[in-house]
């Protein structure tokens, strides 16, 4: 079978002489699919996202993502972190535009062709309950709505990997259930390919396919779940039986890993 992701037992150190951060490690992902990844702190989460965007080399294995051997930063890949990191002197909507400003091969073209994308991160905005802000700064906006807004603008070129860091992390309990649904939603209509890191054994069962749990550094995936519930999911599952014992038993496994 042939992954659309596959990193496969890389090692990684970044400081010359120092414990890898990774060692050994793969992760395989099928297109469409919406993996999270989970462990102890420090367990190298963050370096497969590097990894797999091409941010970083690995000392050794590969990384292959679309059948091409990844050696460079990606433009198919689309990001969003913990902060929202948008720039204060822009707009909502010049902040959406500007991976299109950025990025091949939409940066050639952009001046042509920035009405219609404007018009694009417009649609997306409102897909996400934002139509009313695109000309508000980010200091006008809520944290929640700075996250929606950011998670438009990681899909403005239409990549075809989502990579989320999490994302969802500093904001309040109900604030973040709401972004676990918009997150749902927009992926149930987009199917893109997302891998999500996170240390919310709850966001991670109720958002993802598979879960894959981290071994403690040097980082390793020690443990593959499959999420059984079909989709879409109501944020009324977290109270069944079946996904709270999904839960302890993801959270057995990194007690496990943190031990060793």
């Amino acid at each position: 079978m042939t992954h659309f992701v596959d990193i496969d037992e890389v090692s990684v150190s970044y400081i010359l002489g120092e414990p890898p951060v990774l060692e050994g490690a793969s992760l395989q992902m099928s297109r469409g699919e919406f993996v999270a990844l989970v462990g102890p702190s420090g367990c190298g989460k963050s370096t497969f996202m590097k990894l797999m965007s091409g941010l970083l080399q690995a000392d050794q294995g590969s990384v292959v993502v679309a059948n091409q051997e990844v050696t460079r930063p990606l433009g198919n890949v689309g990001m969003a972190f913990q902060n929202s990191v948008m720039l204060p002197w822009r707009t909502t909507l010049n902040n959406l535009l500007l991976p299109l400003e950025i990025v091949r091969p939409h940066r050639e073209t952009f001046r042509q062709k920035r009405e219609a994308h404007a018009n694009k991160a417009i649609e997306l905005l409102s897909s996400v309950g934002l139509e009313d802000v695109a000309e508000k700064y980010p200091w006008e906006l809520s944290g929640g709505m700075r996250q929606r807004a950011s998670l438009c603008r990681a899909l403005i070129h239409e990549p075809e990997v989502l990579m989320l860091d999490e994302p969802f992390g500093a904001l309040d309990a109900f604030t973040r259930e709401e972004l676990w649904c918009v997150l749902r939603d927009l992926w149930q209509e987009r199917k893109f390919t997302v891998l999500l890191v996170t240390h919310d054994l709850i966001e991670s069962a109720f958002l993802a396919d598979r879960v894959l749990v981290m071994s403690n550094r040097p980082g390793r995936v020690i443990m593959e779940l499959e999420i059984p519930f079909e989709r879409p999911r109501d944020l009324d599952i977290r109270f069944e039986k079946e996904f709270v014992d999904i839960v302890h038993q993801l959270r057995d496994q990194i007690r496990t890993a943190r031990a060793v």
